[in-house]
């Protein structure tokens, strides 16, 4: 479970990161 915690953060974290841009963009 530890290994799958480690793995998931990074992709959690990418798809959050490229979902607030794409809204950032579309508020300008």
């Amino acid at each position: 479970m530890a290994f799958w915690h480690d793995l998931a953060a990074p992709v959690i974290a990418g798809i959050l990161a490229s979902m607030i841009v794409n809204w950032l963009n579309k508020r300008k």
